[in-house]
């Protein structure tokens, strides 16, 4: 083993006598609300849900008409970003595509930054190759972006969550972040809300990675305070409402089984993490917030996660070496009994698997297909965590080439690949879909080091203080004898690189329709917001009381 790297981790590289005998503790913090609180809680009445039903279908139908009757190209970009913002472009995909085709054969003349840039990143979001020359015309002759356009707060804004959109290549993409950044940041005392409080948000987390449902929460609240749309406005009041009676429906039927499950494995699980609600609110809603027609695909994903958190802190954390081998036999059995593990990890054991069996019951006949999938995904992701702890035990620092494997292949290709899809509805998700997903195409695999390097960057320091063995950013900075943050800046770096290979890859879908390849992107901004922009949502549990509030349980007013 490389001495140096021995000195670089000492709290990671403890000898095997002591690794495989010993428990270590680690302190997380418990979850934002109790189990209770979803069980008991019972929304404000507002209006009948006959009448709101009744209201949305009319509001819809006349948002569609505006949008049909809109001929100037400045109002239909302008309506369909707002359309967007608000969280409501779902229920208008057609249109919106329809009266985007249209506007990407118009030629661009004689417009201002703030369309320009927003045009670009409409058409380039909605599959359109858009070309980024249209930004040459912002340009000196040195071929720096002009100083004219430094003092436009809303065009810069514009322009630098279009840079976003980039794929490889494109540095006049680069150049324009980094140009609208910088002068966004200087003028910020002098900015008034809600424009303020977009730039705020968007330096932080760019429009392109915000989770649609966040941005929008604060984006409806924003809009309230500008000349406004009353129809847009009301539509948009409605359907958050009504999206978030139907996520607290289902975390009421998970709180309830959560609640029925602990009686058999909670006392015996307090080492780990009890994160339903988080799981939930970051992977389910994050990846599918629209519509009832996921609630199935959202309550199988949170009901898998929450049994795999307290596993993966068995592996990391506390399970002894013995444990964790037995556990992990018995997961590649599928041993539903696994009567040689001691009863802690037993019913832990016993109810994941019984879980995921029982899921078969939930599958329509043609989706029955599936499940074999999900449960090699989960021997997979296991068998990862195993990885990891010879490693530890043997005091071994892998190189960052062999930390990928379990990392992305095995943890994260659970998440991105298998586990999201399993209740998507069968229109949505073919078997041929499901079967070309697992051949582990180039997107998913970028969609994979997104949220690994992410996770990484995020989380190290808690990892390192629970005594985890070294994620990949610190074997990279080991092996490449980096320092801390010029490790975390190359993350970062890859993490940008393999965004512009997925923009990319939704500009040229090949082999699957490109509402598949959006989960992806919905995949990424789970990550990029709830790890970066709520500052790792999921392990410290006060940011996500706030967000979970105003997602969940503060309807708006209407």
């Amino acid at each position: 083993m490389n001495i140096e790297a021995q000195k670089t981790c000492p709290a990671v590289c403890n000898s095997k006598k002591q690794e495989g005998t010993a428990r270590r503790f680690f302190n997380y913090e418990p979850t934002s609300w109790s189990t209770d609180t979803f069980i008991t809680h019972t929304a404000p009445i507002q209006k009948p849900k006959e009448w709101i039903e009744a209201r949305i279908r009319e509001l819809k139908e006349e948002v569609r008409t505006i949008l049909g009757s809109t001929i100037d190209s400045v109002e239909m970009v302008n309506l369909i970003d707002t359309i967007e913002h608000l969280g409501i472009g779902y229920h208008f995909k057609r249109d919106i595509y329809d009266a985007l085709s249209h506007l990407h054969d118009v030629k661009v003349v004689n417009c201002d930054l703030h369309h320009v840039a927003t045009r670009f990143r409409l058409l380039r979001q909605h599959g359109f190759n858009a070309s980024s020359d249209v930004f040459l015309n912002f340009k000196d002759d040195q071929g720096n972006f002009d100083e004219n356009i430094s003092k436009d707060p809303k065009g810069l804004l514009s322009l630098y969550n279009a840079g976003y959109l980039a794929t490889p290549g494109e540095e006049i993409l680069v150049d324009a972040i980094s140009f609208a950044r910088g002068h966004l940041s200087l003028m910020l005392d002098d900015l008034r809300s809600p424009l303020k409080k977009q730039v705020l948000r968007a330096l932080k987390m760019p429009l392109h990675k915000m989770v649609v449902n966040v941005e929008a929460r604060f984006y409806i609240e924003e809009y309230d305070e500008e000349n406004r749309n009353e129809r847009l406005l009301e539509l948009a009041k409605l359907d958050f409402n009504t999206c978030q009676t139907l996520h607290l429906e289902d975390m009421k039927s998970l709180s309830l089984w959560w609640k029925n499950l602990n009686t058999d494995i909670a006392e015996n699980l307090k080492y780990g993490r009890d994160c339903l609600l988080e799981l939930y609110m970051i992977w389910s809603c994050g990846q599918y917030f629209e519509a009832d027609q996921y609630s199935r695909a959202r309550k199988m994903m949170a009901k898998m996660f929450t049994l795999l958190a307290p596993i993966d802190d068995t592996f990391d954390v506390y399970g002894t070496y013995e444990e964790c081998k037995l556990l992990n036999e018995a997961i590649q059995r599928w041993d539903e009994k696994a009567v040689d593990l001691p009863m802690y990890l037993r019913n832990l054991c016993h109810q994941l698997i019984k879980t995921i069996n029982s899921f078969d019951d939930e599958l329509e006949p043609s989706e029955k297909y599936r499940l074999p999938y999900i449960i090699k995904s989960a021997q997979t992701l296991i068998d990862g965590y195993m990885q990891e702890v010879e490693w530890r035990v043997s005091g071994y620092v892998p190189s960052f080439h062999e930390r990928q494997k379990p990392a992305i292949d095995g943890h994260v290709g659970s998440l991105v690949v298998g586990f999201p899809l399993l209740g998507a509805p069968g229109e949505v998700i073919t078997k041929e879909v499901f079967q070309w997903l697992y051949t582990f195409p180039d997107v998913t695999m970028d969609c994979m080091r997104i949220i690994r390097y992410t996770d990484d960057v995020v989380t190290q320091e808690r990892e390192t203080k629970s005594g985890q063995g070294p994620n990949t950013l610190q074997c990279y900075k080991i092996e490449h004898k980096l320092t801390n943050e010029e490790a975390t800046a190359k993350f970062q770096s890859f993490c940008e690189d393999a965004w512009k290979r997925v923009n990319q890859a939704c500009l040229h879908p090949a082999d699957v329709p490109r509402t598949v390849l959006e989960m992806f992107v919905n995949q990424c901004r789970q990550m990029e917001t709830f790890y970066v922009y709520f500052d790792d949502a999921l392990n410290k549990p006060r940011n996500m009381k706030k967000i979970s509030s105003l997602l969940l349980l503060e309807p708006f007013a209407l």
